[in-house]
């Protein structure tokens, strides 16, 4: 008896896989895992931020020694956010060993891209509140200069007020009238008003008595004393475009006795 011929089964083929398709899924999957890890980086950073804030506020506001402490240790442990809330901490007292501390953590972070120590630093050093007690006005241009440029309002006001006055530099009244813009966009009442001021008298800016009253209008709704001031004088006169109307004229007059009990702060 003969056995039957036995047949062998064909292999299984498999498709090929390009590498094209192995390479892009693996893109893919890495880009998922990088995504996944920003974000958990991003909560633990914004954990510690809320920490930071938290011992500058008890530092600040109640003189708490233990919180200072903590500020010190993690701003020597190199935590830029640190270094900044430590300095501002500091600048906010009056003796002058505190002042230098300040200014050596605020120089630390601002050199580091900090944005809020390149303005509390140019700040400081246009207004004459750093350690020496004198004006730095080459720190003042390149701190508040830094942080205007990424969109520092309270920076930006200031920066305009060196370009207005010159300050070691010829004075630019189109430089100061552009930085105050974007100060005025960013909500500064003293920006609006120096804004409404530079469009009166056609400083920096063509003239334009309607874009004046705007801005006066802008900063007066945020109780500015001297742009309320400045529409009633032009209602009581029939300036800017306005027509004399002694009603407007006595009303704002009340409104800037009001608002003189609570003006607004600047930057």
């Amino acid at each position: 008896m003969h056995a039957m011929p036995t047949t062998m089964a064909a292999p299984r083929r498999f498709p090929r896989i390009h590498p094209l398709f192995v390479a892009a899924t693996l893109a893919v999957t890495v880009a998922a895992a990088g995504v996944a890890g920003a974000a958990m980086w991003r909560q633990q950073s914004d954990v510690r931020q809320s920490e930071i804030a938290r011992w500058q506020l008890m530092a600040t506001s109640a003189n708490d020694a233990a919180a200072l402490s903590r500020l010190q240790r993690a701003a020597a442990a190199g935590e830029v956010a640190a270094c900044a809330a430590l300095g501002e901490t500091l600048l906010s007292r009056t003796d002058t060993e505190s002042r230098a501390q300040a200014e050596h953590w605020l120089s630390l972070a601002a050199a580091s891209g900090h944005t809020r120590a390149q303005f509390l630093l140019g700040k400081a050093a246009m207004l004459g509140e750093l350690a020496s007690g004198r004006t730095d006005l080459p720190v003042a241009w390149r701190e508040l200069g830094a942080a205007a440029r990424v969109g520092d309002v309270g920076a930006a006001y200031y920066l305009g007020l060196l370009y207005r006055g010159g300050y070691g530099h010829t004075a630019d009244p189109a430089a100061a009238a552009h930085w105050f813009r974007v100060a005025a966009d960013g909500g500064v009442a003293q920006a609006m008003f120096l804004l409404a001021n530079a469009y009166r008298e056609g400083d920096g800016v063509p003239r334009n008595d309607a874009t004046a009253v705007s801005w006066y209008e802008a900063a007066a709704e945020r109780e500015h004393p001297a742009s309320i001031q400045a529409l009633a004088m032009a209602y009581r006169s029939g300036e800017l475009g306005l027509s004399r109307d002694e009603s407007n004229y006595r009303q704002h007059l009340a409104e800037a006795a009001h608002a003189l009990k609570h003006p607004a702060i600047n930057p």
